[in-house]
């Protein structure tokens, strides 16, 4: 892939992953097709501030974990929320955005 295109993409899904892995994907970028960099651009990932305000207002339901495929502790959430007295909530909303990106930034990786 040319430099523009990796440019381009990580300039598009930069505020969507982590900053910790934006070289990882621009070396896997440039191993990648031009095809691709359409393809990625085209996914559909869960913006962090969306999903920090899901958190903020139904995290103490799981919804935030359900809506970005942690299917697992939204159901441990949902059940058991209440038997933390909302610390696992308040916990959450500091890891949710983070654990956001991670997730985006897996969805590119199984495209790549």
């Amino acid at each position: 892939m040319t430099e523009e295109k990796i440019s381009a993409v990580i300039a598009a899904l930069g505020d969507e992953l982590p900053n910790d892995k934006l070289l990882v994907l621009k070396n896997k970028l440039k191993d990648a097709s031009d095809e691709r960099a359409d393809d990625i651009m085209m996914l559909e990932l869960h913006k962090p501030v969306n999903i920090l305000l899901l958190s903020i207002f139904f995290g103490g339901l799981g919804v935030d974990r359900f809506v970005i495929g942690d299917t697992g502790l939204g159901v441990g959430k949902l059940l058991l929320g209440w038997a933390t007295c909302g610390l696992w909530w308040f916990i959450d909303l500091f890891l949710i955005s983070k654990r956001t990106k991670e997730k985006n930034f897996e969805k590119v990786m199984l495209l790549l």
